[in-house]
């Protein structure tokens, strides 16, 4: 079963429990940055310089932020190896910890145009592997690489060994679990009127591996998080929560600061900035769920 959610009930949420929820532990939440979408390239940062200083400005300090994917542009014409190297000069001034998934942005380069190669960009950005996983705070944390060319034949190997790491990963841990991805899992065109309308229907089809495997595990999983898609949105399907994350490039470098609760699930998306000037519909960053957690770890007044 799959629910939608629509933009005037997702903003209706954000009113449920403004106040810390009785017997709330801060210590069950966990808060993380997801920056989606970022588009830079040398000589143009967009709006990253403005989103690490605003991240950092938080009131409430993240326990981590994460990088969506897409995180350069990767066009052909890019020195796409100095562009990456940027982007983690610029990144590196966070305070809160951060981490980097890959993006079809990043896939292009090195798969279609040989600009750079794996080694060098994992290298440059300090990544051990294209899909991973750590533990924080009593979550568990999943990355994968969701690159819609895997599911080619010529990318089979590749995709045989993600799916094997990630049935395993899986298996091996019992703590609430949060996956990351770039390109949509758990979404299909018919989620977003807007996908309908541009005829945007390039998606991992319905059922696919990871579909399979993280809703096998829904009673674990607590969000799965996406991006590339430039829009932002949340759904149900078969016991679990999927997030689609705006664009960082558009709307004055908007991104999203997430909280969940480990002992229920329970969660809170804002979107920074929570007022835009213009209504953009799905392509802003929306504001939805419950609010009690982050007012459960905001700083007391003196």
């Amino acid at each position: 079963m799959s629910t939608r959610w629509p933009l005037s009930l997702m903003m209706a949420l954000t009113a449920v429990a403004s106040r810390p929820a009785a017997g709330q532990n801060p210590d069950d939440i966990i808060n993380f940055v997801a920056i989606g979408d970022p588009h830079t390239y040398t000589g143009n940062p967009v709006h990253l310089p403005q989103v690490v200083e605003r991240i950092n400005a938080l009131a409430i300090r993240p326990d981590f932020v994460i990088s969506m994917g897409d995180n350069i542009s990767g066009h052909e014409d890019h020195d796409v190896l100095a562009d990456a190297r940027v982007y983690r000069d610029h990144i590196s001034r966070l305070t809160a910890p951060h981490y980097y998934i890959i993006g079809n942005h990043e896939c292009i380069p090195i798969e279609v145009y040989g600009l750079m190669t794996w080694e060098q960009l994992l290298g440059a950005w300090g990544m051990g592997s294209r899909w991973y996983s750590f533990d924080l705070k009593g979550f568990h944390v999943i990355v994968l690489d969701g690159w819609i060319a895997l599911g080619s034949d010529t990318f089979a190997e590749v995709l045989a060994a993600e799916q094997e790491w990630l049935a395993h990963d899986l298996e091996a841990t019992e703590l609430p679990t949060i996956v990351f991805v770039h390109q949509a899992i758990g979404f299909q065109q018919a989620d977003c009127q807007d996908w309908i309308e541009t005829d945007n229907r390039k998606f991992w089809p319905p059922g696919n591996f990871f579909e399979r495997t993280i809703q096998a595990h829904a009673d674990q999983v607590v969000g799965v998080f996406s991006a590339h898609k430039h829009k932002s949105l949340w759904k149900t399907c078969s016991g679990v929560v999927y997030h689609q994350i705006g664009a960082s490039f558009m709307h004055d470098g908007q991104f999203a600061q997430v909280f969940i609760d480990r002992t229920t699930g329970r969660f809170f998306v804002l979107g920074h900035p929570e007022r835009h000037e213009r209504d953009d519909g799905w392509a802003i960053q929306q504001t939805y769920g419950d609010r009690s957690l982050m007012e459960a770890l905001r700083p007391e007044a003196p």
